[in-house]
């Protein structure tokens, strides 16, 4: 079945929107990723804090999210 098949069904059999539920769980996932950074940002300042604004980092840590050089 395709996509706009089974939202229709949905909404008719069940009453449910899915595209309502679908934008409804997208905020609730940013709103509390949002709250994890501030809550990582304020952990982070602590420990630089702690050692003095310096740390070294290995260099598997540096490298995350970078793009292999082709």
């Amino acid at each position: 079945m395709d996509r706009e098949r089974l939202k229709y069904l949905f909404r008719e059999v069940l009453g449910v929107d899915v595209d309502a539920i679908v934008r409804q769980v997208t905020a609730s996932l940013a709103i509390d990723r949002a709250k994890q950074v501030r809550e990582h940002t304020e952990a982070w300042k602590q420990y630089m804090e702690e050692k003095g604004g310096l740390v070294i980092l290995p260099k598997n840590v540096v490298d995350l999210g970078k793009r292999p050089k082709s």
